[in-house]
């Protein structure tokens, strides 16, 4: 039977365990995100849109281990779809990802994203304010995030312009799609094949890769 632990303990315990390994700034970030000076918190009153799922954060101790699970080097980029208040884009920057992009449909979302960086002093991230179908500037990366962000309406269209990204700059590309309400679209009507499930707490992680 699994424990339901106050997120603001977990956080805290969290904390403690990257201080235990040594690392200080892991510490630092994650104790403040804990004690609320960081604002991550989950709004499942959000309003829910033919566009949009409500907003929740993945980042922390059990997004990075599945990150982990990639050899990521200083030539991969990574856009996270659904970037929400920013959590697994502070996640990503304990990663050496040359380029780090948050995509994201609500402006109030994008400010709070954009204080919580500041906050903490992170580089290498950018974050765009549009609807996900309309950002196509997907040629630098090679890594694709999703959390459940949005329904299958638009994450047809944002699948076919990450293909048509491929088709113009020929490389393997990864999705890590964390949660995969929508993961049907990949399987039966895109290039991409799933070739791994990954571990985590409380969803199921699906990678996915198409053949180069």
């Amino acid at each position: 039977m699994r424990l339901n632990i106050n997120p603001r303990i977990r956080g805290v315990r969290n904390a403690m365990i990257l201080l235990l390994k040594g690392d200080w700034h892991g510490f630092l970030v994650r104790l403040r995100i804990s004690l609320g000076q960081i604002d991550l918190k989950d709004d499942h009153t959000e309003t829910v849109s033919e566009r949009t799922h409500y907003y929740a954060d993945s980042g922390g101790l059990a997004f990075e281990k599945i990150m982990s699970h990639f050899s990521i080097t200083s030539d991969d980029a990574i856009v996270d779809f659904g970037s929400g208040k920013g959590g697994a884009l502070i996640s990503l920057t304990r990663f050496p990802f040359a380029k780090i992009a948050g995509v994201e449909i609500s402006p109030e979302l994008v400010g709070i994203a954009k204080k919580n960086i500041q906050k903490l002093n992170l580089s290498r991230i950018e974050i765009h304010c549009c609807d996900a179908s309309e950002f196509k500037q997907l040629d630098d990366f090679n890594y694709i995030y999703f959390f459940d962000p949005f329904p299958a309406v638009v994450m047809q269209d944002v699948i076919r312009n990450i293909e048509e990204s491929i088709l113009r700059v020929p490389r393997e590309v990864t999705i890590i799609y964390l949660n995969p309400f929508s993961h049907y679209l990949l399987e039966t009507k895109s290039i991409f094949k799933k070739t791994e499930v990954l571990p985590h707490f409380a969803h199921k992680c699906f990678v996915y890769k198409n053949s180069v």
